[in-house]
């Protein structure tokens, strides 16, 4: 493979049961980002620097804040905070102002973890195209696949190119794949709303039961705990 990732955990999770396989996959990716920025990582000099220079957005804080090893989180955001501190001196003037609240709103919604992160998610979908080039099975997987959510939906649709020449031959299967299994879900949450009409009180739910946390993965992505 030209991208060097774990094709054995894109067959693994291709062949879960769920909506969206790339959100399983991001979720062991981030949590081993959290294991490394909780212990090895906050002693290296460069990625103390990245700490410093980009922070962590709100949602990861609180992820690595709520693990037990509060020193490490500790040491690093002392060392975002001085890099902020120099942004809460005096303001001179209306256009200083203005231009400093630019930099503020952005210093706590950038995050070195969220990078981190979405570097490694880029090499998977270019690894899933190619897999599907040069696997001459892949695209069982795939069509057999419940579809993804939005996001990385748009991020497999981005990176078709890495295809090679079956570029166009996957992205028809990709869209296919995605409105059938979107339909089939909207299928699902219709049932679930007809359910509540009194005169479908006898009628069995099934799947349908679970559409409305689902059709909330399609939308937004696995929900992180």
């Amino acid at each position: 493979m030209g991208y060097h990732i774990d094709t054995g955990l894109i067959i693994e999770k291709f062949n879960t049961d769920c909506e969206c396989p790339l959100c399983e996959i991001q979720k062991i990716v981030e949590e081993q980002f959290l294991h490394e920025f909780l212990n090895d990582a906050v002693m290296e000099d460069n990625t103390r620097i990245k700490v410093g220079t980009t922070g962590f957005c709100a949602r990861h804080f609180d992820m690595l804040f709520s693990r037990p090893n509060k020193l490490s989180v500790a040491l690093q955001i002392a060392t975002r905070a001085d890099v902020i501190t120099p942004m809460l001196g005096e303001v001179k003037n209306a256009k200083a102002a203005k231009k400093l609240a630019d930099k503020i709103d952005s210093s706590y919604t950038s995050c070195v973890l969220c990078s981190y992160v979405e570097d490694s998610m880029v090499k998977y979908y270019k690894t899933i195209a190619q897999m599907f080039e040069r696997e001459k099975d892949f695209y069982k997987t795939l069509v057999g696949l419940k579809g993804f959510c939005l996001h990385h939906y748009a991020e497999l649709l981005r990176y078709s190119n890495c295809a090679g020449f079956m570029k166009n031959e996957y992205v028809k299967i990709l869209s296919s794949n995605q409105s059938r299994n979107f339909e089939r879900l909207k299928g699902e949450l219709k049932q679930f709303c007809d359910k509540h009409d009194y005169r479908n009180a006898n009628m069995p739910l099934g799947d349908a039961e679970t559409a409305l946390p689902r059709m909330r993965e399609k939308f937004y992505g696995k929900k992180i705990d």
